[in-house]
């Protein structure tokens, strides 16, 4: 037999192999680079260009095309090194499709984040009131009627916990503690008087008393909570500001994402109205249960002969259910309420008025002060930032940020098929996502690829946010 004496040719899928090796060995440099960053940034007067020649000993060049900052070049380290474990300066070891949002030492006397997002200035409202209706941060709203302690509000700043109780035609509030973490300060108040309001927030804060109303108004940001005494219940009302309440999530619903998720991130469904949500809550309340004291800071918590948090599901109180039926609300009067449900400027509190009158036959639900007096700021879809598709992520402009977020849009594979109505998809304003080693739509091998499904920004309309 001759020799083979001519040029040997590699065939293209072992061409293509050694090509996605050598990127897949690049790309492992450059995280083992990416976990040298936090060292290297000790050096407080360090540039992004230095950064990179630190973390890489000089030994990959330039920093990538896209870098022109230090948080440029903790973005890159992010998005490209998900499968080496949680990098310290990344939530989750991943990019999220929200701002981050630290806690840190602010200027004002208010304990603040360092926000950084699109929604720090945002002004959110969020009400609970008898029956209990729940009216959360996006204008969404439902109903749970049962007895529990419930994480109202809780991120790493403060946290509003509440008491629902039953009272046979309906449930309401019976207690409510503001907690400032950062100070360990508290207010908290119990329905009836006994045992009586205590307070001793005094930093960031300042709590007033007229009547039957308490309020807590936050320093230096237009904010507060405000708790009105009705009869043997308790209404809630926040106004919440994004550099307080950024982050929070519960029963007053997810300030970053919008919406109600349960504790482990489980969308919620407000579907249905008042009604229908009162018969598919329980399981979101018992997500948000408090655990035992000393979490639990309410004035008289909700415990079992064993120690244990009771969350019931039911408006039934006395005998044979889970809870008595202690200071049964002393409703008002009908002939001293004159007002109608029809009154109510909010349809969907003069809904909740209906309902109210509907489950008790008593007409003075109509003067209740929060539907009378209601706090209530219309929200923006465009606030809220949904989580994208897995594989697909959004573009980011140099000094614009994350375009499609900042329009209230999220990146989704398939976005036509998914887009609900007031939805549209915009083009160009998010990247598919490709795991390393993924061969390309170019791969001639993979005609599949050449199929591949487009990554657009499904954004709502109209849409205010510039």
């Amino acid at each position: 037999m001759k020799p083979f004496l001519g040029s040997f040719v590699l065939p293209a899928f072992l061409l293509a192999s050694t090509a996605l090796s050598a990127n897949a060995q690049k790309e492992e440099t450059s995280c083992r680079a990416c976990q040298r960053l936090p060292k290297c940034l000790e050096d407080s007067s360090v540039n992004y260009e230095e950064l990179w020649k630190c973390m890489t000993n000089a030994n990959l060049g330039d920093p990538p095309d896209n870098v022109n900052s230090i948080a440029d070049l903790e973005d890159w380290c992010c998005e490209k090194c998900l499968d080496l474990g949680d990098l310290p300066y990344c939530q989750e070891g991943k990019p999220t499709g929200s701002p981050s949002k630290s806690p840190a030492p602010s200027q004002s006397p208010s304990p603040t984040f360092d926000c950084a997002g699109e929604c720090c200035d945002c002004i959110h409202t969020c009400t609970i009131q008898p029956d209990p209706h729940y009216t959360v941060w996006d204008n969404t709203y439902y109903d749970f009627q049962g007895g529990c302690d419930q994480y109202a509000i809780k991120n790493d700043i403060i946290e509003v916990q509440i008491a629902t109780r039953p009272r046979s035609t309906y449930s309401t509030i019976t207690q409510v503690t503001v907690l400032m973490k950062n100070t360990s300060e508290s207010f908290k108040i119990a329905a009836g008087g006994a045992p009586p309001t205590a307070n001793t927030i005094v930093t960031g804060a300042t709590y007033s008393n007229t009547g039957n109303v308490h309020t807590i108004d936050f320093s230096g940001v237009p904010s507060f909570i405000k708790i009105t005494e009705w009869g043997s219940n308790l209404s809630l009302q926040v106004v919440g500001h994004g550099t307080i309440f950024s982050n929070s999530e519960g029963m007053c619903g997810s300030w970053d994402l919008g919406g109600v998720r349960k504790s482990d991130g489980t969308v919620y469904s407000t579907a249905g109205g008042w009604a229908a949500t009162a018969l598919t809550s329980f399981p979101l309340a018992n997500s948000w249960k408090i655990p035992p004291p000393p979490a639990n800071q309410l004035l008289i918590p909700a415990l079992d002969i064993g120690g244990n948090p009771i969350c019931d599901a039911s408006k039934i109180c006395g005998p044979g259910s889970a809870f008595p039926c202690n200071a049964v609300r002393k409703l008002q009067a009908d002939k001293k309420c004159k007002k109608r449900c029809n009154t109510i400027d909010d349809e969907a509190f003069a809904d909740a008025c209906r309902l109210d009158i509907k489950n008790t036959g008593s007409k003075s639900w109509a003067c209740q002060p929060s539907y009378l007096e209601p706090v209530l700021e219309k929200a923006s879809p465009c606030d809220f930032n949904k989580p994208d598709d897995e594989k697909c992520k959004p573009k980011k402009d140099r000094k614009e940020g994350y375009l499609c977020h900042r329009l209230g849009g999220t990146c989704e594979t398939e976005c036509k098929d998914k887009a609900p109505p007031g939805y549209t998809c915009l083009k160009k304003l998010c990247n598919d996502e490709k795991k390393p080693n993924e061969p390309g739509p170019e791969d001639p091998f993979f005609p599949e690829a050449r199929k591949k499904k487009k990554c657009e920004c499904m954004v709502p309309l109209p849409c205010n946010k510039k």
